[in-house]
């Protein structure tokens, strides 16, 4: 059933690649950009599911884990927004102070939800401070990002946090490193021009590869490259 399902994809791969220039000449596209919608709305909405595919594979197939999918894909997002290193820097400060603001509030003993809302408020004040702070600096100004950056940045910070307390301190450092490991990475390729290019020229087409990879990677039954360090001597003994 699912050899049927491949090659039936993949069917519609080839299918699309032979009629593309037929849907190009449609200028469904264009036809929206006309109308008000933004090109990059569009790029970013049709590379949402190849971020989420490539973090996909680099668990499966490499072992890099992070946050899910889905945080790591957003932050992704929020780094082709705010640019590696002004993103960097403010997840970084978000971090410091909701590291600092749990230790704060902790001596307070309060209930859960209300010790978050008063770390929420450090936060928005600390983020801001940051603002203003980065007008008259020459290397990173991040006094122009919108919200919804900031808002992924601190969904990471608390994943964080949560997982210190659940978990541990090491497991927490490893899937906020990894998750950041593969937004920057996510966030390298959307900033490459002619990906964007690609995306509008060959929309179904991304989409086609994405389902295709997704069927190939849902099946994958090998080692992690990762994991070959930890079973080499299971490895060998087999062969």
């Amino acid at each position: 059933m699912k050899k049927t399902a491949l090659i039936i994809f993949l069917f519609w791969l080839g299918f699309l690649g032979s009629v593309g220039p037929v849907l190009a000449q449609s200028k469904v596209i264009e036809r929206a950009i006309a109308n008000g919608v933004e090109a990059k709305t569009i790029v970013m909405l049709l590379l949402l599911p190849l971020l989420a595919t490539l973090v996909s594979v680099m668990h499966y197939v490499l072992g890099v884990s992070g946050y899910g999918i889905f945080v790591p894909t957003m932050i992704a997002v929020a780094l082709s927004a705010t640019g590696i290193a002004g993103g960097l820097i403010l997840f970084g400060a978000i971090l410091m102070i909701s590291i600092l603001s749990n230790l704060l509030l902790r001596k307070l003993r309060l209930h859960f939800w209300p010790a978050r809302a008063l770390g929420l408020v450090l936060i928005s004040v600390g983020v801001f401070g940051l603002m203003v702070v980065s007008t008259g600096s020459k290397l990173v100004d991040i006094s122009n990002i919108s919200i919804f950056p900031v808002l992924f940045m601190i969904l990471l910070a608390e994943e964080f946090t949560r997982t210190q307390l659940v978990k541990s301190k090491k497991e927490a450092i490893k899937l906020t490193l990894g998750t950041l490991g593969l937004a920057i990475l996510g966030s390298v390729a959307m900033g490459w021009q002619g990906v964007a290019e690609v995306v509008l020229r060959y929309p179904e087409a991304i989409i086609v590869v994405t389902v295709v990879i997704n069927l190939m990677v849902g099946n994958y039954t090998g080692i992690r490259l990762t994991e070959i360090k930890r079973f080499k001597k299971a490895i060998r003994k087999k062969s």
